[in-house]
């Protein structure tokens, strides 16, 4: 997307000196470090379907220094670098069960924490830790819930999308930085309707995947209840590409985005009608493809 590519250079400073801070570690977090950042890659920000965590703050209005700016941008990389490395250790198949990855995670928080203080003030301390409460406490009822087999309601998935409160914490430290609150309100909203919306794509993207895992996701609970009783994999698959599912899924991602629009107009956020433009039209184009994919699957049967 056009206006990611316009941030690519500032991103990949911050991967450059994310890949910098790992290196100056001691032997053995040097080591799961590097391992992590081999894993996520230089582009892992611009990437066309990356939530837009290190643009936000970019796009803010409040005048900052740029070496403030690169602070902020560098411990939300920092930040986000300990939350995937968790998340990596708790729900990914692939990677579940490393807990010493998470020591890493632990200097890398430290360091993140120290950048966003160094720039803030009392009322960034609030906001930061009733965010962090609350990415923690959704991130593990969304844990308990993929490994259940019953319904999974719309309220809570909605509930589960606060776990991407980490989201906001580069806002409140551009705004503390700055002295300038203006918006403050509209803040949580906005990352709420962005992380729903990245959410339902996910759920899409990654069906397939979840799907031999077990996982239990908002999608996979709605096409299990479609297929019925058996519960069986095969089933499961069919009630997917034989309904209009995923089509809804993503329309429901359209219209969280679209609830954006209003909490970021407040926020007064540069780019962020042309960020809306332009993700809108790549789920447009998604839901084209699924379409396609599923008119080919009633097609051959």
């Amino acid at each position: 997307m056009k206006t990611y590519e316009e941030n690519g250079p500032a991103l990949q400073a911050v991967f450059s000196r994310l890949e910098t801070r790992v290196a100056s570690l001691p032997p053995h977090l040097r080591e799961q470090g590097a391992a992590f950042l081999t894993w996520a890659g230089p582009g892992y920000f611009t990437q066309a379907d990356a939530a837009p965590l290190l643009h936000l703050p970019l796009w803010m209005p409040q005048p900052v220094a740029p070496e403030v700016m690169a602070d902020v941008l560098d411990a939300t990389a920092l930040a986000y670098a300990y939350v995937r490395i968790q998340d990596n250790v708790i729900d990914e198949p692939g990677t579940r069960g490393n807990p010493p990855m998470l020591l890493v995670g632990n200097a890398l928080l430290w360091d993140a924490m120290a950048l966003w203080h160094r720039h803030t003030e009392g009322r960034f301390a609030q906001e930061a830790r009733r965010a962090w409460v609350e990415f923690s406490e959704q991130t593990e009822a969304e844990r308990r819930q993929l490994l259940r087999t019953d319904g999974y309601s719309a309220a809570d998935f909605e509930a589960h999308a606060r776990k991407c409160a980490l989201a906001e914490l580069p806002l409140y430290a551009v705004m503390s930085a700055s002295g300038d609150w203006t918006g403050a309100a509209a803040v949580r909203p906005l990352v709420h309707g962005l992380a729903r919306s990245y959410g339902c794509v996910n759920d899409v993207l990654g069906w397939e995947r979840d799907l031999s895992s077990g996982a239990n996701t908002y999608l996979l609970s709605a096409a299990r209840a479609l297929a019925g009783p058996s519960g069986l994999a095969g089933e499961v698959r069919r009630a997917l590409l034989f309904s209009p599912l995923l089509e809804t899924m993503l329309a429901e991602a359209e219209r969280a985005l679209e609830d954006c629009r209003a909490p970021a107009a407040e926020l007064r956020l540069r780019e962020f009608d042309r960020f809306l433009e332009e993700r809108g039209a790549r789920l447009r184009a998604l839901t084209i493809r699924v379409s396609l994919v599923r008119l080919a699957a009633v097609t051959a049967s």
